[in-house]
């Protein structure tokens, strides 16, 4: 097949699946795929399960959206779903702001945000640990391990 030849097929076949990527519609309605867990922390400096130590184990949520998005119903999990962070209702997230979710007590912020636990740590300092954030309809939106 002559150079000419191959780049018609190619040309052929990068433009039905461009036709077909074009068909599907756009990706997400939510801006899910601009909201994502940027990172964090699972093992907090000295005894995880101590209430003075759970506020250094945390993990950072990154609006990438060029608008802001309200995060009502959204949740942040662990593997297995042993504890679940429901983020309360009209919460909202600014264009390039960056949310950290500390496992302890503290007040909420527009940044800082807690799961107001007392005892025990969230996150397991181990594979297969991970977190994952889920929009309000369930859909996992995005995941995050330091493993």
């Amino acid at each position: 097949m002559s150079t000419a030849m191959r780049r018609l097929v190619l040309s052929v076949v990068f433009g039905a699946a461009t036709m077909v990527g074009a068909a599907s519609g756009p990706p997400s309605v939510d801006g899910a795929s601009c909201v994502r867990i940027s990172g964090g922390r699972f093992d907090a400096p000295g005894n995880d399960n101590d209430a003075a130590h759970l506020n250094g184990e945390y993990v950072r949520i990154k609006n990438d959206c060029t608008t802001a998005k309200y995060l009502t119903g959204w949740r942040l999990h662990d593997y297995g779903r042993k504890h679940t962070y429901a983020f309360r209702s009209g919460f909202r997230i600014g264009p390039g702001v960056t949310v950290t979710i500390y496992s302890g007590r503290g007040t909420n912020t527009s940044t800082k945000l807690y799961w107001r636990r007392t005892y025990g740590a969230v996150w397991d300092n181990a594979p297969p640990e991970r977190a994952y954030l889920r929009n309000a309809s369930g859909t996992l939106v995005s995941s995050w391990s330091p493993y």
